[in-house]
């Protein structure tokens, strides 16, 4: 049984830490950089290649900062994973580089895939700056939890 303080780390870390926060700073980011140019719209091909980039760097980013935090949160006793052997866990690389690589292309595939059922299923574009904003909120904040998420687990079932 795995304790409750990993889940709350877990849950606290991926869902707002790495999750919400890095929705809502990548979606800033995004505004500032169009504010300009209110009047523009993004058509699909637009928004899977600006998402595609953007889960990349973000989840390759996330991991190469906050692997050595995780490991630290951990040695300090902010959480314990029990002994069992993660199922994930043992795909992942332990090179940091490597690491953050796949980190990178896990939030980038998931993301592209994502919005682009979104997209083309429902119709979804094209967008204006401030719907485009929201949507990139919301799959930054699903790909920053993905990452993190990986993360956690690749430091808590090391062996």
């Amino acid at each position: 049984m795995q304790n409750n303080n990993f889940k709350s780390y877990l849950l606290s870390k991926c869902l707002i830490g790495y999750g919400l926060v890095n929705g809502i700073i990548n979606a800033i980011i995004f505004y500032f950089m169009e504010r300009g140019h209110l009047d523009k719209v993004f058509e699909a091909k637009d928004i899977i290649s600006d998402f595609a980039f953007t889960t990349f760097l973000l989840g390759s980013l996330l991991a190469l900062i906050v692997i050595p935090m995780i490991a630290k949160d951990m040695e300090k006793g902010k959480f314990k994973a029990d002994n069992r052997v993660h199922k994930i866990e043992q795909f992942l690389p332990d090179h940091i580089l490597l690491i953050s690589l796949v980190v990178g292309l896990i939030a980038c595939f998931i993301s592209v895939a994502l919005s682009a059922v979104i997209v083309y299923l429902f119709n979804a574009s094209p967008l204006n700056v401030t719907q485009m904003m929201i949507f990139k909120g919301v799959i930054c904040s699903i790909a920053g939890a993905i990452s993190g998420y990986l993360c956690i687990i690749k430091v808590a079932y090391r062996k």
